[in-house]
């Protein structure tokens, strides 16, 4: 009876005492596995039934003398130390010079959340410290596009046999005819043994800067690193298997087993376990090789020079750690275990940085929150259909990347005008060739690099995360061979409209998704196409004072 009214009170009491805390601490009641004592448990203290017995009892005993001492931790913030042998918490003064316990515990502050540093060596399941599953998804999506579309490029039956017939009977065939039982796909060496290990390595860079417990981990020999570097093991090899017979993969776009083929004197479907085992198993050696140059050789480099050019040289000794970078819109020197910058205009946009304070820009025109004066930027384009407003050529596909830079010139409230000239840094040029008959030929294609030095851009809602804009650029593009039906010339003019929008990921970085129908003429005017060319680009933009 006295037990149970002596309980009663207690929780009554407590209850009191933390009702009139509020916010300061929320307690409940359960009970720690490691422990063998009760316990009143929240996030950032732990108040034992021993700290309470050790106050003499009061008017109505022990519990409303802790009670009164709980009262007091909202104007006199206290820390409690843990004492393992006799479970009891003392309270120490949060203002003394002496060094901080680490079980000791601010009741007035929330735990921080664990930086990256911290997150291979934690405890306590932070969300902070778990795997960016979607932009891993983005990433590895990326790369996987980026493996499908240079098969398709290079590979004529790879696109012959996507293209024709029922896909999804295709890839069933494929599945059921490959080679589980023979060690080699009869691939170059050089690919097996040497591209795919690198294939192995950016899928492993993929995971490790997605995953907070290994991206700011340094080469050593420690459990932490080691967990990190297999975890990005077992990543890489399902995703090598989902790329040799998953229908995203080799089995699905090129049908590779389908069928057999005579390929230098061998007759083969190209397909065997041996890339199975070289991407993951390879990939894993080549991680290694490269954190262990990023740590003893890069490292000391960077301090050499900040030059971006120089920094782009040497990450050829990291070139998967340098790619993976580039899948998630990063330079390919940036590194998650320290800083480095490039000393360059465009390299340091001042991120996290309020728009109110980052200055103006050169003419006197305010830098925007979003945006800058200055813009550079890349882009990628593929037109699979001609036009035929302008043109008289059907059945060209054209393909340009483009470097670009613009240039603030007028900003209002509801739009801004840019000069916007750009550099074609590569264009290729795919056409009918009538005089071939073998149809792995019937179509040539011509490389060329060219300059637009007319271009205008108008932005609209420059204020916004999302702009659209309309653009028109003017030209031309210098091929290594004659181009169009006449073959006459190799000097091409070009002209295009356009639009489409810039969707900012932070105030000076941008992806871009557009479109333009551009006018591809020869130089005497003889013949001409229209391309339809769709887009993607990035833009990363600056103003003085960034």
């Amino acid at each position: 009876m006295h037990s149970t009214v002596r309980s009663a009170a207690l929780i009554v009491t407590l209850g009191y005492a933390v009702t009139a805390i509020g916010q300061t601490m929320r307690v409940n009641t359960s009970l720690p596995a490691q422990t063998g004592s009760e316990h009143l448990l929240d996030g950032d203290i732990r108040v034992s039934r021993n700290w309470i017995a050790k106050f003499p009892p009061g008017l109505n005993g022990a519990a409303e003398n802790a009670s009164s001492q709980l009262f007091s931790l909202q104007n006199a913030p206290m820390r409690f130390v843990h004492d393992p042998q006799t479970d009891a918490y003392a309270e120490t003064s949060s203002g003394g010079s002496s060094a901080p316990d680490p079980l000791a515990v601010d009741v007035h502050e929330p735990r921080p959340e664990p930086t990256l540093q911290e997150c291979p060596y934690d405890k306590t399941h932070s969300r902070a410290c778990k795997v960016h599953w979607g932009q891993l998804l983005i990433s590895s999506s990326l790369f996987l596009a980026f493996d499908n579309m240079g098969n398709l490029y290079t590979g004529y039956y790879y696109r012959q046999e996507t293209g024709t017939g029922k896909w999804w009977k295709l890839y069933e065939e494929s599945v059921a005819r490959y080679r589980w039982d023979h060690w080699s796909d009869d691939n170059p060496m050089l690919d097996v043994y040497v591209g795919h290990p690198i294939m192995g390595a950016i899928t492993n860079g993929l995971w490790i800067q997605n995953d907070p417990k290994g991206a700011a981990l340094e080469q050593s020999n420690t459990w932490p690193y080691w967990r990190s570097r297999l975890r990005a093991t077992a990543f890489t090899t399902l995703y090598s298997m989902q790329w040799k017979v998953g229908p995203l993969g080799e089995l699905g776009f090129g049908h590779s087993g389908s069928h057999y083929f005579p390929d230098h004197g061998v007759l083969t479907n190209e397909t065997g376990d041996v890339e199975l085992v070289t991407t993951p198993v390879g990939g894993l050696a080549w991680t290694l090789a490269e954190d262990y140059l990023d740590k003893h050789v890069l490292r000391r480099l960077e301090e050499k020079s900040r030059n971006p050019f120089f920094l782009l040289g040497i990450q050829f000794m990291n070139p998967a750690r340098g790619t993976a970078n580039i899948l998630r819109f990063r330079p390919p020197w940036y590194r998650d275990s320290r800083v480095v910058k490039a000393s360059s205009f465009f390299s340091d946009p001042g991120e996290g940085v309020p728009a109110a304070i980052r200055g103006t820009s050169s003419g006197n025109i305010p830098a925007p929150p979003y945006g800058g004066t200055h813009e550079f930027g890349l882009w990628w384009g593929l037109s699979l259909f001609s036009g035929s407003l302008w043109g008289d050529e059907a059945s060209v596909k054209y393909m340009p990347i483009d470097l670009r830079y613009s240039r603030l010139l007028t900003q209002h409230d509801h739009w801004a005008l840019r000069y916007s000239p750009e550099l074609t840094a590569l264009a290729m040029l795919d056409e009918v060739d009538p005089g071939q008959t073998d149809p792995r030929y019937l179509r040539r294609r011509t490389y060329g690099s060219g300059l637009s030095p007319e271009g205008f851009q108008v932005d609209f809602r420059p204020q916004k995360r999302v702009q659209p804009f309309l653009g028109h650029n003017a030209g031309f593009v210098f091929f290594v061979d004659p181009v169009l039906s006449q073959r006459e010339s190799r000097l091409v003019y070009t002209i295009d409209f356009g639009g489409g929008i810039n969707i900012f990921r932070k105030a000076r970085q941008a992806l871009t998704l557009g479109y333009r129908y551009q006018h591809l003429a020869s130089a005497n005017f003889s013949s001409s196409t229209d391309a339809n060319t769709f887009y993607v680009g990035v833009s990363r933009f600056r103003s003085k004072g960034d």
